[in-house]
C-alpha cells in the first residue's frame, strides 16, 4: 500500500459533494504517483484536515492509501518500495500498518482450558462455589462512558460476558431526566449529564480528536466502531471529527444492545458502592523480574489482596446486593467523587493530580468564522467547512497557562450540575452545530500545591475540595442557575454586572447575571484576563466588551489518580482502573483507547493463566 501525504486542495473545487471529493482527490494523487487514474486499484480517504492560513486560498489537506496495479510497481512488496523511491517525494512512501484485531477466540478458549487448583473460588458472601473460569468469563466493569463501553465491546466481541454496573440510567430515560432539569432545576444526582449510560461525553460535542498518538491502531478501531453504530462516516477521515450529542445518544443505544444480544449484562440504577478481597494465593513475578532476566517463578506474597466480589446499591430501593468478581474494570468517570472517597477508605492507592480549571466565554460563531475563513466569500466557505472551531492558548505574566478546551462550535453552555448544591457547567452541540454561538471553556492549570492551599489540607482528595469551593460559590450567586457577565464586567470586576450585551447567550438552563470574576482565585482571574487580550491576536474581536462569560467549568478532568502497575491493575490484584476518572485519559477517544487497552491486558492475563 502506498501512502500519499499533503494532498492540497481547494475547498471550492471539492464543495459540498462527498462523492465527487473521492474522485478530485483519487484523480491529484494520480497526478502524484505519475500514473493514470485506471491503474489505480484501490483508494482510501484516510484524513482530511483544514489549511486555513491563507484565507483567500484554504485548502484541503489529505492522506490517502492507494494500490496500484502490478503492471505499474510490480508483484511484490520490494518492487512496490522500489516505486515509491524511485518518485523522491518525502510525502509519498509505503504503508505497512495493519489494523487493531482482537482475539475473538479468547472467552472459548479460557473456558476450554485444562483445570487447575485454583478453578473453584469460594465466596460465602456471594454464592458457595464459582467455577473460575466462568467466573471469568463475566468480568465486572463500573461505568457505561466512553472507556467501560468499549471495554465491555472488547470483551463480548472476544466471547466474555461483562457486567456493566452503571448508577444512573440508559440513554434515552437520561436524556428526558437531563432537559427537565434543565426546565424545572430538580436535579438527579444519579442521573444527569455527568452520571448516566455514555458518562459525561455523551452531552458534549461528541468530540473525538485527540492528541494521544495512534500506536496500534486504537483511534481507528474507536472510530470505525462509532461508524458501525450510527455515526457519520466523515469521522473516519476529519481532522477534528465529531458526532454530536444527539447522534451520539443513538450510537451509545446500539453499541448497548449489541452487547447484550452478546452475552452483556447492564445493571442499570446500580452505584458501586466497594468491594470484597481474599489473600493472594500465588503472584506471579513482577514485569521488572521479568525484564532483568530473572526466573518466573511465581512467589506467595501475603500481603497482596484479591479481589473476590463487588458491592452495589439500587438507588431506586437502597437494596444492596453482591456480585462474585475477580476482574473489575474501573470505569467511574472524573465526577464519581463519592467513590474516590469509598477506594480511598478501601484501601486502594490513590495520587493527587493537576487538572485545570476556568469560565466559558460565548461570541457569536459569524465572528469565529470571520476571523479563520477570511470576510471573502464567507457564505460559501461557511457551506463548505461549516462552523469554524479554535484552538488557542497562551502563558501568562504570572507564570500560569490558559487554553481553550471543549470547543463548541454552534453550540450550547450547559448546566452539568451533580450534587445538590453546587453548579458547574460545560459546552454541547448537536450534529449540524446550527446554534450560531460559538463557546469554549478557557481554563487555568492548577497544580495540587493550588488546592492544598485553597482548601488548607493536603488531602489527596483536597483537588475534589477545591472543585466544589469553586461550584458552591457558582450555585449561591444565582439560586442554583448559571451566573454569567460580560467580558467588559469581568476585566473590570464589577460586583454587581448587568449582563447587557448585543451578543446573543445560548444556554440549555436558566442563566442569570453575577459576578463571575469574584467566584475565582485572583490568579485565575488575572490569567484569564490576559489571556482572552491575548487570544484577540488570532481572532480580532475575541475581547470584546460583550463576549459572554459563564462559569464555573471545574469537570476538565479528575483532580485524582488511582494508581495502577505495568499491568494495569491497581494495588489490589484484579482492579483495574481505567479512563479519564482514574487519571489516564482526557476525552472521548482516549478515554475509549484506555478502555480497549485494559480489557485486552485483562484478557491478555486470562489466556496466560497469571491471575
Amino acid at each position: 500500500m502506498i501512502r500519499i501525504n499533503q494532498i492540497k486542495i481547494s475547498i471550492f473545487e471539492i464543495g459540498t459533494d462527498r462523492e465527487k471529493e473521492k474522485e478530485i482527490v483519487k484523480r491529484h494523487a494520480a497526478a502524484l504517483l505519475g500514473c493514470r487514474g485506471k491503474d489505480i486499484r484501490k483508494f482510501r480517504l484516510v484524513r482530511r484536515s483544514v489549511d486555513a492560513r491563507e484565507k483567500d486560498d484554504i485548502c484541503y489537506v489529505y492522506t490517502a492509501d492507494v494500490r496500484l496495479r502490478d503492471s505499474v510497481v510490480g508483484p511484490s512488496a520490494q518492487t512496490e518500495l522500489a516505486f515509491v523511491n524511485s518518485l523522491r517525494n518525502r510525502d509519498i512512501r509505503q504503508y505497512t500498518g495493519t489494523p487493531l484485531t482482537l482475539p475473538t477466540d479468547a472467552g472459548e478458549r479460557v473456558l476450554n482450558r485444562v483445570p487447575t487448583q485454583k478453578d473453584t473460588v469460594k465466596n460465602e458472601s456471594a454464592q458457595p462455589e464459582t467455577r473460575q473460569e466462568e467466573l471469568q468469563l463475566c468480568p465486572v466493569i463500573v461505568g457505561s462512558g466512553p472507556c467501560g463501553l468499549f471495554a465491555a465491546y472488547v470483551f463480548a466481541e472476544c466471547g466474555f460476558r461483562p457486567v456493566i454496573l452503571e448508577r444512573g440510567d440508559d440513554v434515552d430515560t437520561r436524556t428526558a431526566k437531563t432537559e427537565r432539569f434543565f426546565e424545572s432545576g430538580k436535579l438527579d444526582p444519579d442521573c444527569n449529564i455527568q452520571f448516566g449510560e455514555g458518562g459525561a461525553g455523551t452531552f458534549s460535542d461528541g468530540k473525538l480528536n485527540t492528541s494521544i498518538k495512534d500506536r496500534g491502531g486504537f483511534i481507528e478501531f474507536v472510530l470505525r466502531t462509532f461508524v458501525k453504530f450510527g455515526a457519520d462516516p466523515d469521522i473516519l477521515i476529519d481532522q477534528k471529527p465529531h458526532v454530536g450529542t444527539d447522534v451520539l445518544v443513538d450510537v451509545i443505544r446500539n453499541m448497548r444492545k449489541y452487547i447484550i444480544e452478546k452475552g452483556g449484562t447492564y445493571l442499570f440504577h446500580s452505584r458501586f458502592d466497594g468491594f470484597e478481597c481474599r489473600p493472594a494465593e500465588i503472584m506471579p513475578c513482577s514485569s521488572a523480574e521479568k525484564s532483568a532476566g530473572k526466573p518466573g517463578d511465581q512467589t506467595p506474597d501475603a500481603s497482596k489482596q484479591c479481589i473476590c466480589a463487588v458491592r452495589y446499591t439500587d438507588v431506586r430501593t437502597g437494596k444492596r446486593e453482591m456480585l462474585p468478581c475477580d476482574t473489575l474494570i474501573l470505569a467511574t468517570g472524573h465526577s464519581a467523587r463519592d467513590t474516590y472517597e469509598m477506594l480511598r477508605n478501601s484501601g486502594l492507592e490513590l495520587a493527587a493530580k493537576p487538572f485545570a480549571a476556568g469560565i466559558r466565554i460565548q461570541h457569536p460563531q459569524e465572528l469565529i468564522d470571520a476571523a479563520l475563513y477570511g470576510t471573502e466569500r464567507l457564505p460559501e466557505k461557511q457551506e463548505i467547512l461549516g462552523p469554524a472551531a479554535y484552538k488557542l492558548t497562551h502563558h501568562a505574566e504570572n507564570g500560569r497557562s490558559c487554553f481553550s478546551f471543549c470547543m463548541c462550535p454552534g453550540g450550547y453552555v450547559v448546566n452539568s450540575s451533580s450534587e445538590e448544591g453546587r453548579l458547574c457547567i460545560n459546552g454541547m452541540s448537536y450534529h449540524d452545530r446550527a446554534s450560531g454561538v460559538a463557546n469554549s471553556a478557557l481554563i487555568v492549570n492548577i497544580d495540587p500545591e493550588d488546592y492544598y492551599a485553597y482548601t488548607g489540607s493536603e488531602d489527596i482528595l483536597s483537588g475534589i475540595k477545591f472543585q466544589r469551593k469553586l461550584e458552591e460559590k457558582a450555585y449561591e450567586a444565582c439560586g442554583g442557575v448559571i451566573p454569567y457577565e460580560t467580558f467588559r464586567e469581568f476585566k473590570e470586576k464589577n460586583p454587581g454586572p448587568a449582563g447587557v450585551s448585543s451578543f446573543r447567550r445560548e444556554f440549555l438552563g436558566y442563566a442569570a447575571t453575577a459576578d463571575v470574576r469574584g467566584m475565582l482565585p485572583e490568579y485565575m482571574g488575572d490569567a484569564l484576563d490576559e489571556s482572552i487580550h491575548a487570544f484577540a491576536r488570532t481572532i480580532p474581536g475575541y475581547d470584546s466588551d460583550e463576549a459572554i462569560i459563564a462559569g464555573i467549568e471545574a469537570r476538565t478532568s479528575s483532580p485524582v489518580r488511582i494508581l495502577r502497575d505495568d499491568t494495569r491493575q491497581a494495588n489490589i490484584a484484579g482492579i483495574y482502573p481505567a479512563g479519564e476518572g482514574a487519571g489516564y485519559a482526557g476525552g472521548i477517544t482516549s478515554a475509549a483507547a484506555d478502555g480497549i487497552k485494559t480489557a485486552l491486558a485483562v484478557i491478555e492475563a486470562l489466556l496466560s493463566d497469571t491471575f
